[in-house]
């Protein structure tokens, strides 16, 4: 009947009754629970029975075992649920007893958060994972425009992600030495171009100063060997020439793999309307720009 419903042949309505009852039923043949105790546990898994039909997967072992497996995991919540409840309204009464609370109407709202109320699991669930994915999100672009991140921005972010604001300025100053790296780099490769291209010009007046042939011949093979580092130190230059953060980076400081910094930001990016990142700094997404196209990670 599961695997039927899972293929859309019948509809949840044929299967939830059989499904239903056995989850009622489950705590009075595990716990030997009373009908009532048994009524509040269906209250709680009611609105997850759906959920575990729909996550069943078919292999050796039948649907009967799966449901039985999954409302023993849900039962023991439950009880630890109702235990915290239970700790929570004797401290409550204690301290009413007590009478050491001016505000009474303060008292009487926080007992209100005690309450447990049945909600949708899926749905809480999947909001506290976007919101968690959307700090990290934003995180990982701030990161890769460390030059705008002072004292002030970097509050802010700690505000806005919650990430501790110390542990954010040691991830942005390691950021921007790996890019004082690049740069330290890229210089030293141009001054070896620039020194490659002197000892040309140097091997050039000795040819033409040269009157041994073979020893001429000899002068224009290192002339074309030194060529050939001039153009690859170019093709070197031009990638690097730009300096900017690369996603190796952020997951290098951030101790994450490189995957997710690249689905992070390319989910920003089609957020915002972008379709790629190109290597001029002039095109790539901003700070400022994609919180103001996107609110929805703020």
């Amino acid at each position: 009947m599961v695997i039927s419903y899972q293929k859309g042949n019948v509809s949840y309505e044929a299967i939830s009754g059989h499904i239903s009852l056995y989850a009622y039923d489950f705590p009075r043949r595990v716990k030997h629970w009373d009908q009532d105790r048994c009524s509040d546990f269906f209250v709680f898994i009611h609105p997850r029975l759906k959920k575990i039909a729909d996550t069943f997967v078919f292999s050796d072992l039948p649907f009967e075992s799966y449901l039985n497996a999954s409302l023993k995991h849900q039962l023991n919540s439950f009880i630890k649920k109702q235990q915290e409840k239970r700790i929570k309204e004797e401290l409550f009464c204690n301290i009413c007893a007590s009478g050491s609370l001016a505000d009474e109407g303060a008292l009487y709202r926080i007992y209100d958060t005690f309450n447990y109320e049945v909600t949708e699991p899926e749905i809480s669930y999947r909001h506290k994972v976007d919101k968690v994915r959307n700090k990290k999100r934003i995180l990982f672009l701030a990161l890769s425009h460390p030059d705008q991140l002072d004292d002030k921005a970097i509050e802010h972010l700690s505000a806005l992600t919650g990430y501790n604001a110390d542990c954010l300025s040691m991830c942005c100053i390691a950021v921007k030495e790996k890019v004082q790296k690049k740069r330290e780099s890229l210089r030293l490769l141009r001054e070896r171009k620039n020194g490659w291209y002197f000892q040309i010009l140097v091997i050039q007046r000795r040819i033409m100063d040269e009157p041994d042939p073979e020893k001429r011949i000899w002068l224009e093979e290192q002339i074309q060997r030194l060529r050939f580092k001039i153009e690859r130190a170019n093709r070197m230059i031009k990638a690097k020439v730009s300096c900017l953060v690369s996603h190796q980076d952020l997951a290098d400081v951030l101790g994450i793999p490189k995957g997710t910094v690249d689905s992070s930001l390319y989910y920003l990016m089609r957020k915002s309307g972008h379709r790629k990142i190109k290597s001029s700094s002039a095109d790539r997404l901003s700070l400022r720009s994609l919180l103001q196209l996107h609110p929805a990670c703020q």
